[in-house]
C-alpha cells in the first residue's frame, strides 16, 4: 500500500540507483534520507496520469458522495471514481464531536482502501466569526485577527492559533485555510474583523504568529490572499472585483506579509480572485501567470505549495467555465484547484488540456511534487 512510505521508498530508490552519494554524509554523522521532493518523485512512479491530476484538486464532501449535505460517507469507497488530494469541511458537515471524528476517520480508511495518499483535511478557521469548528461545537470563540491584533507582541496571535491548531488535530484536520494575511488599504465591508490592521509590517507580524500557533497545534497553516485583496473593490462572491493598486503600491504594503512568509518557508499561500490592474492582463490573480509565476514564484521566489482560492465563487463563475478555469490556474503556476464547480469536468479539461498540448505532464508533476513533499513533510503520508 503507498501509505506505507518509508520501507517502500528506501527500497525503490535503492533498485533505482537513485541513491546517489551525494546522500551519504561523512562516516562520523548520521546518514541522512532523501529530501521531500525526491520522495515525492519516487512516489509519483506508481500513479496514472489521472491520479495525478486529482491529487490536485480539493473538493468538499458532497462532491465524493453526491449527496445534498455530508456528514458520514457510507459504505461505497469515494476516492475509487475521485481520487482527490484534499476535502475542506464546512459547518455543513459537523454535527457533533464523535460525528466529525468518524468522518475524518472514514476519509482517511477510504483512501487507504483505495490505495491513494491520504488527504489534506481542510477548514476555514481563522479565528473571530469565522470559526467552523468552533461555531458548530459550541467552543468559546477564538479572538478574530483584529482583536487578537491587539496585542502586538504577536502572543495572543501565536496562542490563538495554537489553540485552534490543538482542538482541530484530535479531529483528524491537519490544514487550516488561515491566517488572512491581507494589509487592509480602504474601508472594505466584507474584511470585517478578519484582518490584522492596516500596517503591512505588523499585519506580517501577527500572521507569522498565528502560523507558528497553528504549526505548534499540529496544523499546516495557508496564508491568503496574495497578492492582497485588503484594497479590492467589488465582492468576490458575485462578480468580477478589482484591485487597483500599483506594483509599487503592492510592493510595499501588499506583499509585505507574503514576501515575509515565503522567506519564513511557508508551507502553503492562496491566491485571490482579484483582478490586479498592475497585472495588465485582465485576469483574476489566480488565474494570472503574471500574479502566480511572475510575482509569487519569480519576485518572492516562493516555491511551495500555491492553493487557488474557491473556484466556485461568482468571479469565477460568472466568467469562466469550470474546466477552463482549472486549466488556466494550473497555467498560471497554481498546484491546487479549491472547490470546482463541477470537480469531474475540471479533472477531464485538465486531461483534455495535456493531450492538447496546452498543459504538459511535466507542469502536473511539478505540482504533484510539491503537493506530495508537503503531506510527507507533515505526516500525512506514512
Amino acid at each position: 500500500m503507498r501509505r506505507f512510505l518509508s520501507v517502500w521508498l528506501a527500497a525503490a530508490l535503492i533498485l533505482s540507483g537513485a541513491l546517489a552519494e551525494s546522500w551519504i554524509v561523512d562516516e562520523d554523522e548520521e546518514n541522512v534520507f532523501p529530501d521531500r521532493r525526491t520522495q515525492a518523485r519516487v512516489l509519483m512512479r506508481s500513479m496514472s496520469l489521472e491520479e495525478k491530476v486529482w491529487q490536485l484538486l480539493v473538493v468538499e464532501p458532497e462532491t465524493l458522495t453526491g449527496d445534498t449535505v455530508t456528514s458520514a460517507l457510507g459504505t461505497a469507497n469515494v476516492f475509487e471514481r475521485r481520487p482527490v488530494g484534499g476535502v475542506v469541511i464546512f459547518g455543513q458537515n459537523i454535527a457533533s464531536e464523535a460525528q466529525l471524528k468518524q468522518l475524518t476517520a472514514d476519509l482517511n480508511a477510504h483512501a487507504q482502501k483505495a490505495n491513494v495518499y491520504a488527504p489534506f483535511i481542510a477548514v476555514s478557521e481563522e479565528g473571530g466569526a469565522w470559526s467552523r469548528v468552533a461555531n458548530k461545537l459550541g467552543y468559546e470563540m477564538p479572538p478574530s485577527p483584529l482583536k487578537a491584533a491587539e496585542d502586538e507582541s504577536g502572543k495572543t496571535a501565536y496562542e490563538t492559533g495554537k489553540r485552534i491548531g490543538e482542538y482541530l488535530t484530535p479531529f483528524g484536520v491537519n490544514l487550516d485555510l488561515a491566517p488572512v494575511s491581507d494589509v487592509l488599504t480602504a474601508s472594505r465591508a466584507w474584511v470585517r474583523d478578519r484582518v490584522y490592521g492596516t500596517d503591512a509590517g505588523k499585519v506580517a507580524a501577527q500572521a507569522l504568529q498565528m502560523a507558528d500557533g497553528l504549526r505548534a497545534g499540529g496544523v499546516i497553516p495557508c496564508f491568503s490572499h496574495f497578492p492582497g485583496q485588503g484594497n479590492v473593490v467589488g465582492n468576490l462572491n458575485n462578480r468580477e472585483v478589482g484591485n487597483s493598486r500599483t506594483l509599487a503600491e503592492m510592493r510595499a504594503a501588499d506583499w509585505v506579509p507574503f514576501r515575509r512568509a515565503a522567506e519564513g518557508g511557508a508551507e502553503m499561500i492562496m491566491v485571490s480572485h482579484a483582478v490586479s490592474k498592475a497585472a495588465g492582463d485582465k485576469r483574476p490573480a489566480s488565474l494570472s501567470s503574471t500574479v502566480v509565476a511572475g510575482w509569487l514564484r519569480g519576485e518572492l521566489g516562493y516555491d511551495g505549495v500555491v492553493i487557488t482560492d474557491s473556484l466556485r465563487m461568482g468571479a469565477i463563475r460568472t466568467e469562466y467555465k469550470t474546466g477552463e478555469a482549472a486549466v488556466l490556474a494550473l497555467q498560471a503556476g497554481c498546484d491546487l484547484l479549491l472547490l470546482p464547480a463541477d470537480a469531474d469536468a475540471a479533472a477531464a479539461a485538465v486531461l483534455d488540456a495535456i493531450d492538447s498540448g496546452e498543459l504538459t505532464v511535466a507542469r502536473i508533476e511539478e505540482s504533484v511534487e510539491r503537493v506530495l513533499a508537503l503531506k510527507i513533510d507533515k505526516g500525512i503520508i506514512k
